[in-house]
């Protein structure tokens, strides 16, 4: 989808899903429901988190019990893969409008925060000069976008002290909405982490500050309606995520069909 300076969402009818898979709970919502209902409990300084979901989280979540109980103790597990969009659609026999990528639907909620006047924080960067070309690029399009936080946390695990400073932080700004792109699963654990500390909604959005920032180039919309997201980022940066695309994509399917059940 092209975004716009509006970044108005294109109409759609409206649906939404609550299903699981391989034991992970999956929400479908239409993009503008999703953007509109993120925005509103961020207005009303909810605290809790929203986890984009792939079909990589999805095996996490079925092999580790701890981490199923943060994706699923979630506000929203909305999935941004088209391949575990369609098994979930598959599984219910249903057709759904296609999901946002996390790139775009935090473009979309950055334009939303724009207008509704709701202060935001960046957590993530893999440093500080990403996190100021991502600021930059956020005003620029949107200039009225209060960016009240930032911060690019170190790859250490934090002391008890910094985790409560952090917090402080946070909540001194006045940010209502927390846009998480550590990765998965840290920025997951992140979020549940920090969910009894914070007053505000939080999302993970993994690598959207990198493709936001202008340092990945992101893939046509072809290939995500397509499903090939995974293949598109496997040739981009092959040695990193080889492994993840090459090993969980094909053991997802074979589960997909040996644990088949009836739609609920």
């Amino acid at each position: 989808m092209k975004l716009s300076q509006t970044a108005e969402i294109r109409p759609a009818e409206s649906y939404k899903i609550q299903s699981e898979m391989l034991g992970m709970k999956v929400d479908l919502l239409d993009p503008k429901d999703l953007v509109s209902t993120i925005i509103d409990r961020s207005k009303s300084s909810h605290a809790g988190y929203v986890c984009v979901t792939n079909v990589h989280q999805c095996m996490l979540t079925y092999d580790e019990p701890d981490f199923r109980a943060i994706v699923n103790g979630s506000d929203l597990a909305v999935p941004d893969s088209t391949v575990l969009r369609k098994a979930v659609a598959w599984r219910h026999r249903l057709q759904t409008p296609h999901s946002l990528k996390g790139a775009d639907l935090m473009l979309e909620l950055c334009a939303a925060a724009a207008r509704e006047r709701v202060p935001i924080a960046l957590i993530g960067g893999r440093d500080d000069e990403i996190l100021a070309k991502l600021k930059a690029e956020l005003l620029r399009r949107w200039p009225t976008l209060q960016i009240v936080f930032a911060y690019s946390p170190p790859f250490r695990a934090p002391t008890p002290q910094e985790v409560l400073d952090l917090a402080a932080g946070i909540n001194a700004s006045g940010a209502q909405l927390v846009f998480v792109g550590l990765g998965c699963p840290k920025q997951e654990r992140w979020m549940a982490q920090y969910k009894p500390l914070i007053s505000a909604m939080m999302i993970g959005v993994g690598a959207a500050f990198d493709f936001n920032a202008g340092l990945v180039r992101p893939s046509p919309d072809w290939v995500h309606r397509a499903g090939l997201e995974w293949l598109w980022r496997l040739v981009s940066e092959p040695r990193r995520l080889g492994r993840r695309y090459l090993t969980t994509s094909p053991r997802f399917l074979w589960l997909l069909v040996r644990n088949r059940q009836p739609a609920r």
